[in-house]
């Protein structure tokens, strides 16, 4: 089966939520993006329904994107296209080619580029207007994992004052025990406000994919770039200038390289500072002009990120950072990851007090461990750190006398090579990088020793 037109059907903005319904050829889908905190009769009587429903058409645009899982023609963009610009066109194609990369590489497409975007009445006009008052607090994104916490951590440290920002999806469970969850890595900071953002989606929750496309890969979404826009309402209803991330700097490296495009497939692309820094000015330049977007934690390596980590032993049993089955399933690639950063730099019992088991030992889990420190044709398709990052962490796991089949086999593999200079390679994660990031002059000013 081929699909051969993608369409918005239909955007509706009600009180405290959008719903958009999709096409596909003759199937229909839905998504609707629940604030849980904002009424939109007051937001579009505080600015301009015209701004409220080109923010509302930005989110329907690229929210559809995962429908391109399908490979389809054409994208059909026409009930919405009056609340765009032509700039938008030229983002969706570098959002879509920049995620999409592994999706083509699980699916061996390599003559697809994007869908043709089709609408028969007119586009807009780029129109920025501004977000009304000054508020210095930073809207900040918390997804509850060791990033999330860290990078809270550090505005709070730097006396930032910021609101936290949290959203549930449906392709991670029930939104309720996303959000019980990321509540609790909250209670170890003070934000001066906290905002929730829900997201239901059948077209990721049905067996849709499994049924009528079982030989394609999955569903990928520009899940980060997508937030970028969801949570434009925040900052208008706050007033909020910032809003400020946690990527880390391994973000803008690829899982390999693929000969047969020409270009690097890199899963965590969304997160990259070339997105970062698209994102950012997109917005500026065409919906809010007193908008900034930037990533706290960029000027660094995981390497650091699990070394701060370590001072908030307290919140090692809240944090959480699978994709699969929350808090962990242990069998991913992210559940390893994050376990093998833990062990490296924090104390054992208190991260065996929450895995409850030695992965290192686990047979299920010694391809990922292989993928990670190189011994593979690419590292995992997972949000994790650079395979030397993995490397130095696995060696600081031997240092500390800890022990498993994992370890074992890197022993063997890849310390015993005597070529392999150590000491420049922890020179280089551990390292501070002061104009590598987007952070603004002053507030980096108020952050560089936090780092």
């Amino acid at each position: 089966m081929k699909i051969e037109v993608i369409k918005i059907d239909d955007l509706a903005i009600h009180e405290h939520h959008l719903e958009i319904i999709y096409g596909a050829d003759k199937f229909k889908f839905a998504t609707k993006v629940f604030y849980h905190d904002i009424s939109f009769s007051a937001l579009q009587e505080k600015y301009s329904q015209q701004l409220i429903e080109r923010i509302a058409a930005h989110i329907a645009l690229f929210e559809g994107m995962k429908l391109c899982s399908l490979f389809p023609k054409y994208y059909d963009i026409s009930n919405i296209s009056q609340h765009l610009e032509k700039p938008v066109l030229d983002l969706f194609v570098k959002i879509y080619q920049g995620v999409f990369g592994q999706h083509w590489y699980e699916n061996n497409v390599t003559d697809y580029q994007q869908p043709e975007i089709i609408y028969s009445a007119d586009l807009g006009e780029s129109n920025p207007e501004q977000i009304f008052g000054d508020n210095q607090t930073i809207l900040t994104g918390c997804g509850g994992g060791k990033d999330s916490i860290v990078a809270m951590k550090m505005l709070q440290e730097a006396d930032l004052p910021f609101a936290s920002m949290q959203y549930s999806h449906s392709v991670y469970g029930k939104a309720d025990l996303q959000h019980k969850l990321i509540s609790q890595v909250l209670e170890n900071v003070q934000p001066v406000k906290k905002h929730k953002i829900s997201i239901f989606d059948d077209f990721i929750d049905f067996p849709f994919l499994q049924l009528y496309f079982p030989e394609n890969s999955g569903i990928t979404a520009p899940e980060t770039p997508v937030s970028i826009f969801e949570s434009l309402f925040l900052m208008l209803a706050g007033g909020y200038n910032y809003l400020c991330l946690a990527h880390e700097k391994s973000a803008n490296t690829g899982n390999l390289f693929w000969s047969e495009i020409g270009r690097e497939v890199n899963h965590q692309w969304g997160k990259s500072l070339e997105a970062e820094q698209i994102l950012d000015r997109f917005v500026r330049e065409n919906l809010l002009s007193n908008f900034k977007y930037f990533s706290i934690l960029q000027p660094i390596y995981d390497f650091r990120i699990f070394q701060n980590l370590s001072k908030y032993p307290e919140v090692i049993p809240q944090i959480h950072s699978c994709n699969i089955q929350k808090p962990w399933c242990k069998k991913c690639p992210k559940c390893a990851y994050v376990w093998l950063g833990l062990m490296a730099f924090c104390q054992p019992d208190r991260v065996d007090a929450v895995f409850q088991t030695n992965l290192f030992d686990d047979e299920d889990l010694l391809p990922t461990f292989r993928e990670m420190v190189g011994l593979s044709v690419h590292t995992p398709f997972e949000c994790i750190g650079e395979i030397d990052e993995s490397r130095l962490f696995m060696k600081r796991c031997l240092e500390k006398g800890l022990s498993g089949k994992a370890l074992e086999m890197f022993r063997q593999e890849i310390l015993s090579d005597s070529s392999i200079d150590w000491q420049n390679i922890e020179q280089k994660y551990n390292f501070v990088y002061l104009k590598e990031h987007a952070i603004p002059d002053a507030l980096f000013a108020q952050l560089k020793d936090k780092f």
